[in-house]
């Protein structure tokens, strides 16, 4: 629930009845539980270590129209 309130524009008073809850237990658990996966520490690799980073190209307009 605290995933779909951060990545949505959905109030509580909207969210809660999607997942069962009042409008009150679901913002006790996002304040409850936000922090507690917003602070979750970062892992740490071996130096040296090769991560591939995820480049695909999305393109944010019609180039067609700009031409």
């Amino acid at each position: 629930m605290v995933a779909a309130y951060w990545r949505t524009n959905l109030t509580l008073r909207q969210l809660a009845p999607l997942f069962g809850f009042s409008k009150s237990a679901a913002d006790r658990i996002v304040d409850h539980t936000g922090p507690l996966l917003a602070l979750k520490q970062r892992q740490r690799f071996r130096k040296g270590t090769n991560l591939i980073v995820d480049g695909t190209m999305v393109p944010t307009r019609d180039h067609s129209i700009a031409e």
